[in-house]
């Protein structure tokens, strides 16, 4: 064999021996630790997992993904390469090292070919934060897909005082925004101040920052308008050195009225009072039309008491709890979905309208007014009121 051959051989195994093990990082693209190979292709392939998970600093937590890839190309597997995000800020407790798991290894539970199913057993950074965990799919060639998911971890311990907060409405319209104000306070200082809000019934939560407005220690965060009848709950999160709290859920439904409890007056005279005024008004108007100029002087008089009992009654409304007054909502007087919130409602306004039209008919009668006659739809509106107030105190006292 001449040298020429002799090199000519070399040279042959070199690069077969090259491409040997260009061949097999290929087909062998998650055996790396790194993600030198990883990225975004998804076509044919996805992965399902949560968008966020909270926990606490050090706190083993389990991560359930399921991934699905192309039908024909092998070498389908899933991985959390310690190189991207914060990947590197978790320890994968299983499956190790690095949450390598190839299609029907022991640790897949899904025996079906390109389907991964695998929970992951992770251990979360001893700092308190919001950290980017992505977990990769890859298949040979390297095609793949990544998936997100957003690790707050809190410190453990009582973190920040949360106070209670406000809202920009009870329930928001189709796309329109919900934004919540509230006052957190610690003398250790706040770190963050998150409003998180959720669609899946608290499955998942999505995190917004909310900014320390130009009162001191108060914060504001927007939930972005969703479509109508999306149910929605969200809460408030701060933390600091010390901790992390956590406020209760509040929730609504965009679009739809909330359904408010009805709660009856309890110091509203009703009938007691109402009885003898709307007897007064009508015994002293039919007296004025059966003979004005006889009995106008008499007419006013017992118009003017029964204003008077009227004012009473009226007032004694102000002794009521906040609770009474939440039906003035003037969405209620449409929505006949609930008919008892519906009517009562319409009790309410139309008891405002009767006391602005006795008002204006008491004026005009000590002015001489008497061609303004406003008395008697306001005697009226009271009467419709009575029987309106029957109805609901049959109903609801006990």
């Amino acid at each position: 064999m001449n040298r020429r051959t002799k090199i000519g051989i070399v040279l042959a195994s070199v690069f077969l021996l090259v491409v040997l093990a260009s061949g097999h990082v290929m087909a062998n693209p998650a055996d790396q630790n790194d993600c030198s190979v990883c990225h975004d292709d998804p076509t044919g392939i996805a992965i399902t997992a949560t968008s966020s998970i909270d926990v606490d600093s050090g706190q083993t937590f389990q991560l359930d993904v399921q991934a699905t890839g192309q039908a024909s190309p092998p070498n389908f597997v899933l991985k959390i390469p310690s190189d991207v995000d914060d990947n590197g800020q978790f320890t994968i407790v299983y499956p190790s090292p690095n949450g390598l798991v190839d299609d029907n290894d022991a640790s897949d539970l899904d025996a079906t070919s390109k389907v991964i199913h695998v929970i992951y057993n992770i251990t979360a950074p001893g700092f308190a934060g919001t950290y980017t965990l992505t977990v990769y799919a890859v298949q040979d060639p390297p095609h793949g897909d990544s998936h997100s998911i957003t690790i707050n971890v809190a410190q453990a311990g009582e973190g920040p005082a949360i106070g209670q907060p406000s809202t920009s409405v009870d329930v928001p319209k189709a796309q329109e925004p919900f934004t919540v104000t509230v006052e957190v306070t610690s003398p250790l200082g706040v770190d963050y101040v998150r409003l998180q809000y959720s669609t899946d019934s608290g499955a998942s939560w999505t995190n917004i920052s909310m900014t320390e407005t130009t009162q001191a220690n108060v914060y504001t965060g927007e939930i972005p308008g969703l479509g109508k009848d999306v149910e929605v709950q969200w809460r408030i999160v701060a933390g600091n050195s010390a901790g992390e709290s956590v406020s209760g859920i509040g929730s609504y439904t965009v679009g739809q009225i909330p359904v408010q409890p009805l709660i009856l007056p309890q110091f509203h005279y009703g009938w007691y009072i109402g009885l003898p005024a709307l007897i007064l008004a009508y015994v002293g108007t039919a007296l004025e039309y059966y003979d004005e100029e006889r009995f106008t002087k008499i007419h006013g008089m017992m118009l003017g008491l029964a204003y008077i009992l009227t004012s009473i009654n009226v007032i004694s409304l102000f002794m009521e709890p906040a609770g009474t007054w939440s039906v003035m909502n003037p969405a209620y007087l449409v929505n006949i979905s609930n008919m008892l919130q519906f009517m009562h409602a319409w009790h309410v306004w139309l008891g405002i309208i009767s006391v602005i039209l006795g008002t204006l008919a008491f004026i005009t009668h000590l002015g001489g007014w008497k061609t303004c006659n406003l008395g008697l739809p306001a005697v009226v509106l009271w009467t419709i009121l009575g029987i309106m107030g029957i109805y609901l105190g049959e109903i609801f006292v006990p």
